[in-house]
């Protein structure tokens, strides 16, 4: 994530999350519409504890609808290319923060707000990905694929009061803003079922 009130720190997390992508598909076409829908959990760093390496994250459970239009080409045979780009939103309901970093065991956090936030943002992505048919009987295929995800924070001049004390009973008050922008590239295995025609 880069944002310019956290810095320089960036960070990868692995969260659960189900995605399902509704496409329409005719025989021989070279631009295939989608909507993707997906539930998952966004954790995301907000602000730093003073001059520590600690990062303040705020966790969210998150639902996202994004409309994709991809191009497609046949390529080594029975496969098939599809590149394109997409555009949608992400609505965000936060449920609580944590600590990253080292020796990030802390003896009390205390949040105002923080639980109740919930927000509506842009989202816009790259995408590729190469569909594998099992056999030309049957209407299940595999699809492996790269994506890069682009989201914006409005910078609503809204800051939340969290509260920290650490291990040391140092006393941290933040203000963490949802303000800044994020890169979010992931790579992925899809499971495809074709209804209607087929060729």
């Amino acid at each position: 994530m880069f944002n310019k009130y956290v810095g320089d720190y960036n960070h990868s997390d692995a969260a659960p999350g189900v995605t399902a992508r509704f496409s329409y598909l005719p025989p021989q076409a070279t631009f295939v519409p989608s909507l993707n829908v997906t539930v998952s959990r966004y954790v995301l760093p907000v602000t730093r504890l003073g001059a520590t390496d600690r990062v303040l994250n705020m966790y969210f459970a998150a639902a996202n609808a994004m409309l994709c239009g991809r191009v497609r080409k046949q390529v080594g045979g029975n496969k098939e290319l599809y590149v394109g780009v997409g555009i949608g939103a992400n609505y965000l309901s936060g449920n609580k923060v944590g600590i990253s970093g080292n020796k990030s065991t802390l003896t009390e956090v205390m949040i105002d707000s923080s639980e109740y936030i919930k927000r509506i943002i842009p989202q816009a992505c790259i995408n590729a990905e190469i569909l594998i048919p099992f056999s030309a009987e049957k209407p299940v295929a595999l699809g492996v694929g790269a994506q890069v995800l682009y989201t914006y924070f409005f910078d609503q001049q809204t800051a939340y009061r969290v509260d920290v004390v650490d291990e040391n009973n140092v006393y941290y008050k933040l203000s963490p803003r949802l303000a800044g922008s994020m890169l979010t590239p992931s790579i992925y295995v899809a499971l495809y079922y074709r209804l209607g025609q087929r060729k």
